[in-house]
């Protein structure tokens, strides 16, 4: 039998490899971004064409490397990094498994400038598809620049599943944070070709972040500091009241890595219990220091994995530290007092109201030392009377718009069929069973039609704000907010840009409800609907209104009245799709009357 294993070629041992680190334009950003950091530098330059499909540059002012290094640094497991297997346990560099460079100039066409201190001039080396191609010395400033041109340029399959531009732009943005956020030291700047995105000079960490995702962030931002002997945490919470349905503003930094864990994503949640809703996740922006030697950051090639040798005690600790801040800064619930359900004050309309009369007894002598008997007769009269006083209640028309199985036994559909269900659910009574009503998914079918046919005939009609409202927002949510604003608009809204990151909304559509909601809060919530999916949606105004009717819904956990409960159901059941919500979930369930039997016997 002939031989039939055989030694893969270097260029495709290099594009196997590419797989796993270079899955988009977003893993070349990351790699270079982070070698460029590596290299000392105190200013980095991104620049981007077609979110980096056609072109991803960095440039940095950094040590720069010899015409040696430079090429050997396009070698498979070639690093400067570590020298033996021991440094494995004591990195603390980005880099360090010497795969980045090699796999990326197995599928893309790279073309790299650099120059150290102690050469006169530099090297350019230009490689396409893992073959050499050329390298020439040249004039070059110390540090390095390279192109990454053409991705996947020879791997036709691998560029047909990448997403559209602003997708690949997003994911490109969240690279650039998880670098720029823990390297304050190091201004940077961002480029969508010659046009510039954002500038972000050296800072602390609070400025940082203000700078990167706006100034509304001023005020939502919590310090948070605790040391101990094995670990040390810093860094920043956002406030409960600022808790959003995304994980968009989730950053955990170990060693001033980025990096992804579950656990201690629970953790940190575990330390808000109470002061967010159940589906809300926190912001936070924190870094944990711990020694190089209880970690192991060896587990991916992408290094966004690690493994802590405790990992309960660091959770722990977190906990208890953030549950600290949080309560320290007065973001911890008080004492509750709400009434679930109030006194009822109606009267009767009919019965004539009579002006109260004073009865004086001119006899009475409080001197007088023989003791009267009280006279009972006036107040056992009044009691007597209030006894026999009948409130009637209004009874509501709403029996003709519900479905025959539900109208209830009751000769009277009246409000007090209905009972509120640990602040979630809506019970009543009906001819077949048990009506059990989720009051979100209700109340967001209700919003959303009322926000949707009011699009369609009234979208011209707008509430003029008599201060208009000032948004400041992140260099992405403001590339964002400028592709989405049409359709806002058109909903009745006035959104015009002032600056690069500045957007003013001086009026609101006539029909909107904000319940307490501000305009900067709605449109953040629609801003996070698009960036986890909202865009995929075949029609934008659509999409547009069911983030604004999240929004303006009833949430889970909010009391409602009697009287509201009544409304609700009765437009329910006259809303275009009185049984399922426009996020595609059951929005009322009838529970039989024999089921009801069997839960009791």
């Amino acid at each position: 039998m002939a031989d039939i294993i055989k030694l893969l070629p270097e260029s495709v041992a290099n594009q196997i490899a590419a797989g796993e680190v270079v899955q988009r334009p977003a893993s070349v950003v990351k790699e270079l971004l982070e070698n460029a950091v590596d290299s000392g530098a105190t200013s980095i330059d991104l620049i981007v064409k077609d979110a980096g499909k056609t072109l991803i540059q960095v440039i940095d002012n950094g040590k720069g490397m010899s015409v040696a290094d430079a090429r050997m640094a396009f070698e498979r497991h070639a690093t400067s990094k570590i020298n033996r297997a021991e440094d494995l346990f004591a990195i603390k560099s980005f880099g360090f498994r010497g795969e980045a460079l090699a796999s990326i100039a197995s599928v893309a066409r790279v073309d790299m400038k650099t120059r150290d201190a102690e050469s006169d001039a530099g090297v350019n080396i230009v490689i396409e598809g893992s073959k050499f191609i050329s390298q020439e010395m040249c004039a070059v400033p110390q540090g390095t620049n390279i192109q990454v041109k053409d991705l996947f340029f020879n791997i036709p399959a691998r560029r047909q599943f990448l997403k559209s531009d602003n997708s690949e732009m997003h994911h490109i943005w969240d690279e650039f944070h998880h670098v720029a956020i823990p390297n304050q030291h190091i201004r940077f700047r961002i480029f969508d070709g010659s046009r510039i995105l954002s500038t972000h000079e050296p800072s602390n960490l609070q400025q940082r972040i203000v700078s990167l995702f706006g100034k509304q962030y001023q005020q939502r931002l919590m310090p948070v500091a605790q040391d101990t002997q094995y670990v040390k945490v810093s860094g920043v919470v956002i406030r409960p009241e600022y808790s959003k349905k995304t994980r968009g503003e989730q950053f955990l930094f170990v060693n001033n890595r980025f990096i992804r864990s579950n656990y201690i994503n629970a953790a940190i949640k575990n330390a808000y219990q109470g002061l967010i809703q159940p589906d809300a996740f926190p912001g936070y922006f924190l870094f944990i220091e711990v020694d190089p030697a209880e970690i192991d950051i060896n587990i991916h090639p992408t290094k966004t994995e690690i493994k802590f040798r405790d990992e309960r005690m660091v959770a722990t600790f977190i906990t208890s530290t953030v549950r600290r801040t949080l309560g320290t800064g007065n973001a911890m619930p008080s004492i509750d007092f709400e009434v679930e359900q109030g006194i009822d004050f109606s009267m009767n309309p009919e019965r004539e109201v009579k002006i109260p009369q004073i009865r004086v007894n001119p006899d009475f002598n409080p001197f007088r030392n023989s003791v009267q008997p009280i006279d009972y007769t006036s107040a056992e009269r009044s009691r007597i009377h209030w006894e026999n006083e009948s409130v009637r209640v209004p009874e509501p028309d709403i029996a003709d718009s519900l479905p025959s199985e539900l109208t209830s036994e009751t000769p009277s559909f009246n409000g007090e069929t209905y009972i509120q269900a640990g602040r979630r659910y809506i019970v009543s009574s009906v001819k077949s069973g048990l009506l059990l009503v989720d009051q979100y998914q209700a109340s967001l079918r209700i919003v959303y039609d009322e926000l949707l046919n009011t699009t369609y005939t009234e979208h011209k009609h707008a509430r003029v704000l008599m201060f208009p409202e000032k948004i400041s927002l992140s260099a992405a949510d403001s590339e964002l907010m400028a592709e989405i604003s049409d359709e806002l608009n058109k909903s009745g809204f006035v959104i015009s840009q002032l600056g690069r990151d500045m957007f003013s909304v001086s009026a609101v559509p006539e029909h909107v409800d904000l319940k307490g909601v501000s305009v900067t809060q709605l449109l953040e919530g629609v801003l996070e609907d698009f960036k986890s999916g909202g865009s995929l949606k075949s029609d934008r105004r659509e999409a547009v209104i069911l983030s604004m009717a999240r929004k303006l819904t009833v949430r889970p956990g909010q009391f409602m009245s009697r009287e509201m409960m009544q409304l609700m159901i009765s437009k329910l059941f006259t809303s275009s799709n009185p049984e399922i919500s426009p996020e595609g979930k059951k929005i009322f369930s009838i529970v039989a009357a024999d089921d009801l039997s069997k839960w009791l016997h």
